[in-house]
This record gives structure tokens, sequence and C-alpha cells, in this order.
């Protein structure tokens, strides 16, 4: 499958629709716009510190992708304006085991979408797209403040291990 092609139809718990597709080089300004409307405490949970923008150079990296070892995909409602995404879902490949795939995950969502069910679509899209290609574990550093993130990977149905350092919480998983 050609997962910059990837398209898919969700809902977030109260019946609202979703798209969830891959990321395109063309989201550059939708993704600026959504780091925007997340608040300092969204922004430090998923970036593990206080960022005020995101560069040229970071908008590049997390819009143009190879989709064999960085994958991304966008939870995003269908507005009479167009799309507007209110989430991100990303795996990047690490280097590990040469015997197995092992990718580190990481998820933002919209304040205003939070506690709705799109992380939890996204993790389950990711997780779906980290098996077809081949992935065997998943690791993920969240903020133990993070309660949401951490009750995504709780309720997951996924056998998880973990160890708490400095406040994060160090998760991997086997999804094989």
């Amino acid at each position: 499958m050609d997962l910059s092609q990837y398209s898919a139809a969700a809902c977030l718990r109260d019946g609202t629709p979703l798209l969830i597709r891959a990321i395109r080089p063309g989201d550059k300004q939708r993704l600026l716009d959504g780091f925007q409307r997340l608040s300092g405490k969204s922004v430090y949970f998923r970036f593990m510190g206080a960022k005020h923008n995101l560069s040229p150079a970071e908008l590049k990296y997390f819009t143009e992708l190879d989709f064999r070892h960085h994958i991304a995909i966008v939870a995003a409602l269908e507005t009479a304006s167009g799309e507007q995404p209110i989430g991100v879902g990303r795996l990047i490949e690490t280097d590990g085991n040469p015997n197995e795939r092992v990718a580190e995950i990481a998820f933002a969502v919209d304040d205003e979408y939070q506690n709705l069910g799109a992380g939890t679509v996204l993790f389950e899209h990711i997780v779906g797209i980290a098996r077809s290609e081949g992935f065997t574990r998943l690791r993920a550093d969240v903020h133990t403040g993070n309660r949401e993130m951490l009750d995504i990977f709780k309720h997951s149905g996924l056998d998880i291990e973990s160890r708490t350092t400095a406040g994060i919480e160090h998760i991997e998983f086997d999804i094989a």
C-alpha cells in the first residue's frame, strides 16, 4: 500500500465525522495553524518543553515524509472552508535490532477536541499502519502529567512495559 495516499473515515465519540489521512507537504500552514491553537500545556506534553513556533525546517521535516521510516497521519474535520486538521499521529523508525522494526510514536490533538476520542483514533490507525509495514515494537515517551495519552495506551489492550524517569514515562509495547 502507498501510505502517502492513506485515507480512512472515522468518528469522534460524539459522532462528528473525521477524515484520517496521510500528512502532505501542502499541510505546512495547516500544521502551523494547529500548533498555534495548542495550549502551552499541550505543546509542553508533545515537545517535552516550551516551544513558541515551528521553524520552516521543522515544518518541512513534519510534512515531507518518506512514508517508510517516517509516517504521519492527520485527523481532519470537513468544514465549509475545507479540511481542518485537529490532530496528528506520527511514527518514526528508530535504529535498533536489525531483526525487528521499532518505531517511536507521538501524537498531538487540538485542545478543543481532546477527550473526544481523536487521540484514540489516531493511535489505532498508527498501530494498524505499523503492523501492516512490519513494525513489531512501538515506543513513546510521555510526560507523567499527560494522563489522557497514558490512558489511551493503558486501555489499548496491548501489553505495555513502562518505566518512569524524571517525570517521563518510557513506554514500549509489542504489536506483532
